[in-house]
């Protein structure tokens, strides 16, 4: 669930990023880095829950691919916003 979360966190952000005049790259860019950080603090700040393989690696990959597409997604609703 937290992850949903997130993502939609990170295309609000873009949105209110881009609303309140931000350039589009830096709103864009800014959000990239939502998900990775909450990603490495979920690993490496959080108590460790579970055992069996660790998927960190491949989740920040993911993770960072569908934040980006999300703070893009974000960036790109605000500049229509804007321009009416």
């Amino acid at each position: 669930m937290w992850p949903i979360l997130f993502l939609l966190f990170t295309g609000i952000a873009g949105m209110i990023l881009r609303c309140r005049g931000v350039n589009e790259l830096h709103s864009w860019l800014i959000t990239c880095t939502f998900i990775p950080v909450l990603l490495l603090i979920e690993r490496f700040i959080m108590p460790y829950h579970g055992g069996g393989a660790s998927m960190w690696p491949i989740a920040l990959a993911v993770g960072s691919f569908c934040g980006a597409m999300c703070g893009g997604l974000g960036v790109v609703i605000g500049s229509f916003y804007l321009k009416k």
